[in-house]
């Protein structure tokens, strides 16, 4: 019985740690965080679209990459901005043209992918998603797939670990995997941190070399996806992930301690 338990407290323990780590992914993901973040990160000074218009598509990409995953909507949301762009400078046909704009105003039909499709074939990655960022969100997406379900385990797995550690261990052994779990998470993000000062690019890149192809994650700086997504945008993703881990440690933490201290 005493090797089960410290296998449960080592299962726990890591269990938590990950429930931590998650906790601020998945905060990461929620539609009012991304919106505010590409709003205030945006790089408009590169982009024909204003702050309130890249914000909307870094919407529309977070709705396909972690949402509903319907590529229409995307595609939709991407064509109405075109429109509304047109619109608003009184784009001439042959201003168009040499912009390499998307052909907008051969769609009849928004709600058909395939029309939408060739209005954005060949346009500049300045006002429309390439067929490579796309896919880029694709594989986002299969991560989340994957990745959510992970997350909610290890919440699972951690809540009955502390009620078992609880049960059979009393209040100070209960105590030491709080006060572990929020160390080790604590320390894992000091380091990542300390990473993303020293050469956050280098880190930015690794990370995506990990989960993805090469050359599949790549984009002109002045490409729609950029500039509504920079790379100030997903610092400021890391930094509220680091800050949601770094409270629910410093809450184990406190939790812990006095739970150790109490049965001392």
């Amino acid at each position: 019985m005493k090797v089960f338990r410290g296998i449960m407290t080592i299962i726990t323990t890591i269990a938590l740690v990950f429930s931590f780590v998650g906790a601020g992914l998945v905060v990461c993901t929620l539609p009012p965080v991304t919106h505010g973040l590409s709003w205030v990160f945006s790089n408009d000074s590169q982009s024909p679209f204003d702050r309130n218009q890249l914000a909307s598509v870094a919407d529309a990409s977070r709705e396909y990459s972690f949402g509903n995953h319907d590529l229409l909507a995307l595609y939709q949301s991407i064509y109405d901005l075109d429109v509304q762009f047109r619109d608003s400078v009184g784009y001439s046909a042959s201003s168009v043209s040499g912009n390499n704009f998307p052909k907008v105003s051969q769609v009849t039909d928004r709600s058909s992918l395939d029309q939408l499709r060739k209005a954005f074939d060949g346009a500049s990655e300045m006002y429309c998603f390439s067929e490579e960022a796309v896919k880029h969100l694709d594989d986002c997406y299969a991560l989340a797939r994957i990745g959510f379900p992970m997350v909610i385990a290890a919440a699972i797995v951690a809540l009955a670990g502390l009620i078992f550690t609880g049960v059979t261990g009393k209040r100070r052994r209960l105590g030491a995997v709080l006060l572990s779990a929020g160390i080790i998470t604590i320390l894992l993000f000091i380091a990542f941190a300390v990473f993303c000062v020293i050469d956050f690019s280098g880190l930015f890149a690794t990370l995506h070399g990990f989960f993805f192809r090469s050359g599949t994650w790549q984009f002109p700086y002045d490409s729609l996806i950029i500039c509504a997504m920079p790379d100030a945008f997903w610092v400021g993703m890391g930094a509220l992930c680091l800050v949601i881990a770094f409270i629910l440690s410093l809450i184990a933490i406190l939790v812990g301690s006095k739970l150790v201290r109490r049965r001392r």
